[in-house]
């Protein structure tokens, strides 16, 4: 009965871990691209190629999943085909994936035009404060 109330706790202990690793993983995969992103932004300016700027940042989001990035937009207004690129460059670590953790990148026709949120008016989804859990002892 002990042996078997041990290999129990060791199960346990290692599913566990095994889920504990694969947070962390996936927390050091964000990390490691925002890092990556911030030290190599300052290589961008306003008026580039598109081309020339995807060369450059999207290699900083290689290692994140389909579910941490968000996809590019696209549209067109006035005659002026507009595309947005949107690169992790925040993490909340609140279990949801908002506008603000990104950075866009918005080019009219092939040409970086604006960086950020205020060109196209504001993320749409922001980060909620995670409320403080306060625990009863009941004795």
């Amino acid at each position: 009965m002990k042996n078997l109330k041990n290999m129990k706790t060791t199960v346990m202990c290692g599913v566990v871990l095994m889920v504990s690793s694969f947070f962390c993983g996936c927390s050091n995969r964000v990390g490691t691209a925002i890092s990556y992103y911030h030290a190599t932004r300052s290589q961008i300016q306003l008026g580039m190629d598109k081309d020339n700027v995807l060369m450059i940042l999207e290699p900083t989001q290689e290692g994140l999943s389909l579910r941490q990035t968000r996809g590019p937009e696209q549209y067109t207004q006035d005659g002026v085909h507009v595309e947005i690129h949107f690169f992790r460059s925040h993490a909340n670590y609140d279990k949801i994936l908002t506008d603000d953790e990104f950075t866009p990148y918005v080019f009219h026709d092939g040409k970086l035009q604006a960086i950020g949120w205020t060109a196209i008016g504001g993320p749409k989804t922001q980060a909620q404060p995670i409320p403080e859990q306060h625990i009863t002892i009941i004795r």
